[in-house]
């Protein structure tokens, strides 16, 4: 399938963890089906083209570049963006995703420090349109982010004309909200996909992430845990969306188990 991306950070966990080359792993991947990377600005901004050259080798493109910023402390987008972008177009990433930030200190500080993230992404969002990029966000799942939940990410696809959003199946869950109800709520915003399940046993690694409602989360393969993937992927395809899968599992162990079963249940299923 023409498809199916998975993160390069999977790829990098996967050679740690069966002792093989990067090389390799991503030959790896592509034997699998993946025939895209999601590729972060942390991964290749020591040397874009070698990484170009890498992934070109093993007939594999980059879906997206995610970039965190740090809007609601530095509001100086062209001087984060400048280099990001830069390689951006050497990797041939269209597609951003946008971190915008992490709130900071007080919680009566949150209100500014969001409305500089809006503001900031805005011009982000105008710059990067420009030269051909588009941008997406995804509900970020971490507390202190303003992205965490619907609501907040709302606010960002509002503010910010043009962005759309990345739909991660498993983030909303750490906000204690239905995914499909979410999927509901962003019908026509939807540029990206990150399909990501979520386990409360640790068959799949014992990296942990506690909810905002307390329910442990463990890495799972994709379409072996809590999340409802088969509605979810009915959904997106009643309202239209062609784009990419990225198939997500941070902290799996082992990942190269995660990412087959992982492969093998999407394809049987799009």
């Amino acid at each position: 399938m023409k498809n199916l991306a998975t993160f390069y950070d999977h790829i990098l966990e996967l050679a740690k963890q069966e002792g093989v080359s990067t090389g390799e792993a991503l030959e790896e991947a592509a034997g699998l089906g993946i025939a895209w990377v999601e590729v972060s600005y942390a991964n290749a901004q020591a040397d874009p083209k070698a990484l170009a050259g890498e992934l070109a080798r093993r007939g594999l493109g980059v879906s997206a570049m995610p970039a965190f910023f740090d809007f609601g402390r530095n509001p100086d987008v062209e001087a984060q963006a400048a280099s990001m972008l830069e390689a951006a177009e050497v990797l041939g990433a269209k597609t951003i995703l946008v971190i915008p930030g992490f709130w900071t200190g007080e919680e009566a500080e949150r209100p500014a420090q969001t409305e500089a993230m809006l503001e900031a992404a805005g011009r982000l969002c105008q710059l990067a349109g420009r030269r051909g990029f588009r941008l997406v966000m995804e509900e970020f799942d971490n507390a202190a982010s303003p992205i965490a939940t619907v609501e907040g990410l709302s606010r960002f696809l509002d503010h910010c004309p043009g962005l759309m959003a990345c739909f991660d199946t498993g983030n909303f869950r750490f906000a204690a909200q239905d995914e499909r109800e979410a999927c509901r709520v962003l019908r026509g915003r939807i540029g990206h996909v990150h399909l990501k399940d979520r386990r409360l046993t640790p068959e799949f690694g014992k990296d942990a992430l506690t909810a905002l409602d307390g329910a442990v989360l463990y890495p799972s393969p994709v379409g072996g845990g809590i999340i409802q993937m088969e509605e979810l992927l009915r959904q997106l395809k009643a309202e239209g969306y062609e784009g990419l899968y990225t198939i997500e599992h941070y902290g799996a162990a082992p990942m190269r188990e995660c990412l087959r079963q992982s492969v093998e249940w999407v394809q049987s299923r799009i």
